[in-house]
């Protein structure tokens, strides 16, 4: 029993619908295993499988194919025992972005169950009576038996004559050219290489071919002859870009229906193909012929297609096998109704919607500094949705001057919508007309420091000219910036004004000429640098694109921090035909500067490459991403181990602390710039706290170095003191800093618990260090005071000691002899008081020796303090090695 809906529960549901198309669904049901010359035939006459499952599978056809095969398997089946049945009705497919396919038809056709046949059955629903009986060789025959199950109102069996060939009417024409200029050298031998290898996969194939113009044009007869081709062309291309370069160039390849068209010269310009703007090595076809190649085979839509979910819209195909070509691609993310238009690209944004003279961007006057910060600010969804918005509400709009004013609008306004459409007239803000302003005043080298260095506007009347230039008022301005060109020939404002102009007037090679002539006449490099991307910008703009890569070289030369001449060169190198180098380029500066990321992910003139680059994206998108999810567990590692560093309440900590609040609030935010933002971030902050650890570490060191000069000091000055006793606990703290400064001496602060320890222990020995340098000066003062009562003791001792023998032996010597020796009145005089005369000596002798003793120790004191010092020292030196050698001796006799 075969059941319909058995397979709806297979089918995905389908969102974003990237393409609809109405054709034919085809039920097969079989018996035992399917047939694989059956399924080879659906595949040859264009069927898509859709679903499968045991027994019973569903096919879609895009044309009355369906019927072509059904009769060609019916056919077979008149020789060839074949259980099978085929049922096939009207029905729409709906494909996603991701590939997904679904069937939309009648609700009551999947409430079917039907026997499966035992021989070859083929019914139709009615509706398809007249498709059918167009048919050649096939008509309805509602005489046939139609099995239990089916609604005999509604399903009739069809006729098949075996006499005819029912071949498919599937064909193209494939047609490749090579990229590039056929005058350049390098083109020639690249061309001349890679056609070699083209003539051998084309003999191997054995098709015929012919060139003209350097188009090389081939038929495919059937829709298997284009699946092996594209299939072979896309694993060349592989394979000689990693095994072979220099035997490859890059190409542009359409493979176009046959109808109407004939293989001769006139082909490339009849298939209605532009092939300025078709990617290299991606083959390019209607959306419905790549459906029809199978899933070995990923389906990219054309970035901007002016008409979407039509089958007949172009699209690129690239093996599913080959890294990034399936899933690994970010969705486009460019309102349609914005970047397309029926104008030639504008000069000021790149977009197809206005003329550059009416570019909304003339109306804005500054460069918001803060538009791609903001737009980072975005998840992906929403961007999209912003997107998508303005995407509606342009559509919406038929009449220009609304497009217009709804534009202008909502470039002031500050919702999402509104910051996504200043970031895409912000891509190319240096060479719009708010720009100008700028670089007319800009005084420096580096571009990022001219901005805080502007010169004031004088009263020039080029000022004027640039307003009325703004206003349009331009049937006069040329006139009077010629006169302003007379009355100040070197002024290079007025040069590049004209420039301007000349370029809105659609003169291009006039208008770098003027721009030529303003670079001469700037004084400063960041001026000089402008003009000339300005004169690369109007070379891009004509097509000259390897000439326009040169000048931006030279941009980058002047002005180095200018990444935009980089991005511009990236930009030219895709236009021109050539992503590869461009990626390398694009990919440098997203790791220099994640706003490139969402920059490139918007670029309207990006079309030609978006399949390479949105792949490119895709990989740092999904490497970053890992990366941002790592480092999200690693913040909260060293979250948790500041704890560890550091004590409570550490400046430098809570510092860390909220900078990793700040940057776990990023995470909630998924957009690369976020993502890069956390990544950078967080190694920055590891590299802080280390470089902090380390300063800290040194600092420790120095400290602790510092505690044990002063505690040497303290111990000198300690070393002679009178009364011991009195050091117990000033001895005690002084032996626990000892202790302390051996330790910080020999310890690694690179350790979080050693150096959190450090933290405790500098404060600490910072105080002790301070208690006993106070107790010090107690104990300098009490020593002091006792040595110098000592001192002057000592000096006056020896003094009253003189003056005592003076009194009491020299005087009665002086008495007894002192008549003979003529001094007879003398003797008389004392000898009548004697013993009053010598107390009264004794008075004046001992008054005289304090005062000399106090006078003598004053001068003396710091010579007698310095020698009883180094005395105390060198006594303490003797003890403490006479002590050591008593332990050497001791070990040496217990040993």
């Amino acid at each position: 029993m075969a059941n319909l809906d058995a397979l709806r529960s297979l089918l995905p549901t389908v969102g974003d619908v990237q393409v609809q198309a109405d054709g034919y669904t085809l039920w097969m049901m079989w018996h035992g295993e399917a047939n694989p010359v059956v399924l080879q035939t659906l595949e040859d006459y264009g069927g898509v499988k859709v679903a499968e499952e045991s027994r019973q599978s569903l096919w879609f056809f895009f044309s009355v194919d369906a019927l072509l095969a059904t009769a060609r398997i019916g056919v077979w089946a008149r020789f060839n025992s074949l259980a099978l049945g085929l049922q096939i009705f009207p029905s729409r497919l709906a494909v996603n972005l991701s590939g997904g396919k679904t069937l939309i038809f009648d609700e009551s056709i999947w409430r079917q169950n039907v026997l499966s046949p035992t021989e070859f059955q083929v019914w139709a629903h009615i509706s398809m009576k007249s498709v059918i009986d167009a048919a050649l060789g096939m008509s309805m025959a509602p005489e046939k038996a139609i099995p239990a199950g089916l609604d005999k109102e509604i399903w009739s069996g069809v006729e098949i004559d075996p006499r005819l060939p029912y071949q498919s009417s599937l064909n193209w024409y494939g047609v490749l050219r090579p990229v590039g200029n056929p005058l350049d050298k390098a083109f020639q031998s690249g061309w001349r290489e890679f056609f070699g290898q083209l003539e051998a996969l084309l003999q191997r194939n054995k098709f015929r071919f012919t060139i003209s113009e350097f188009f090389l044009m081939f038929p495919l007869d059937s829709l298997r002859q284009a699946k092996n081709w594209t299939r072979d062309f896309l694993n060349l291309i592989a394979r000689l870009k990693e095994e072979s370069p220099d035997f490859y160039w890059p190409c542009v390849m359409a493979i176009v229906d046959r109808k109407g068209l004939n293989l001769n010269d006139e082909l490339p310009k009849k298939c209605n193909v532009e092939w300025e703007h078709l990617i290299p090595d991606y083959p390019h076809m209607t959306m419905r012929t790549a459906l029809m190649l199978g899933d070995e085979f990923a389906v990219h839509e054309v970035r901007f297609a002016p008409s979407r979910q039509s089958p007949d819209d172009w699209a690129s195909v690239s093996l599913r096998s080959e890294s990034g070509s399936s899933s690994g691609s970010l969705p486009q993310l460019a309102p349609i109704n914005l970047v397309l238009g029926k104008f030639p690209h504008c000069f000021y944004c790149g977009q197809h919607s206005h003329a550059s003279v009416d570019c909304p961007s003339r109306e804005l006057d500054t460069q918001d500094a803060n538009t791609w910060s903001q737009t980072a600010q975005f998840d992906f969804s929403v961007m999209r949705a912003a997107v998508g918005k303005i995407d509606s509400a342009l559509g919406a709009l038929a009449d220009e001057e609304a497009r217009k004013s709804y534009i202008l609008s909502e470039l002031k306004e500050s919702g999402d919508s509104g910051i996504m459409l200043r970031a895409f007239f912000d891509i190319l803000w240096p060479v719009q007309y708010r720009s100008v302003n700028f670089f007319w005043r800009a005084r420096n080298k580096d571009l990022r420091k001219a901005g805080k260095d502007l010169a004031q506007m004088d009263n020039h009347p080029v000022w004027l000219a640039l307003e009325s230039f703004r206003q349009k008022d331009n049937r006069e301005l040329d006139r009077e910036l010629q006169t302003l060109s007379l009355r100040f020939p070197k002024d290079f404002r007025i040069m590049s004004l004209r420039g301007f102009l000349a370029m809105e007037h659609g003169d291009l090679e006039k208008a770098e000429a003027f721009w030529k002539e303003a670079e001469m006449y700037s004084a400063y490099p960041v001026v000089q640098a402008w003009h000339v991307f300005l004169q690369a910008r109007a070379l891009e703009f004509q097509g000259k694109f390897m000439q326009a890569v040169l000048l931006y070289e030279q941009v980058s030369r002047v002005c180095p921090s200018w990444h935009d001449a980089e991005y511009r060169k990236a930009v030219c190198q895709i236009k021109s035909g050539f992503p590869d180098p461009a990626l390398i380029t694009l990919i440098a500066l997203v790791e220099k500067n994640g706003h490139f990321f969402n920059k490139i992910l918007i670029d309207p003139e990006l079309e030609r490459g978006h399949i390479q680059v949105l792949s490119a994206l895709y990989g740092l998108w999904a490497g970053m991403e890992a990366r941002a999810k790592d480092e999200e567990v690693n913040l909260g590692r060293m979250r948790n181990d500041l704890s560890a560093w550091f004590m409570p309440g550490h400046p430098f900590a809570e510092q860390i602390t909220e900078r990793i609040h700040r940057l776990l609030q990023v995470t909630s935010v998924k957009n690369y710039v976020a993502f890069q933002t956390l990544v950078v971030g967080r190694a920055q902050l590891e590299r802080d706290i280390q470089g902090f650890v380390l300063q800290e570490a040194r600092t420790f060191k120095s400290r602790f170095r510092q505690f044990a000069e002063r505690l040497k000091t303290i111990h000198e000055e300690s070393a002679w003191f009178p009364f011991p006793r009195a050091l117990v606990e000033f001895d005690k703290s002084y032996n626990q800093g000892v202790a302390s400064m051996n330790w910080a001496m020999t310890a690694n602060f690179h350790s979080p618990d050693v150096f959190r320890k450090a933290q405790m222990l500098v404060e600490q020995e910072a105080e002790r260090v301070k208690q006993l340098e106070g107790k010090l000066k107690f104990l300098r003062m009490v020593r002091d005071s006792t040595l110098f009562v000592l001192s002057v003791a000592e000096s006056f001792f020896w003094m009253e000691v003189v003056g005592i023998l003076l009194i009491f032996v020299v005087l009665p010597l002086f008495i007894l002899y002192g008549d003979k020796l003529g001094f007879e009145n003398v003797v008389n005089a004392i000898g009548k008081d004697r013993w009053q005369v010598q107390k009264a000596l004794f008075l004046v002798v001992t008054v005289i020796a304090i005062g000399i003793a106090g006078l003598r120790t004053i001068f003396r004191f710091e010579r007698i303090r310095e020698k009883t010092l180094a005395k105390a020292k060198a006594s303490a030196i003797a003890r403490a090695r006479m002590s050591a050698q008593s332990r050497r001796k001791k070990g040496v006799t217990e040993r």
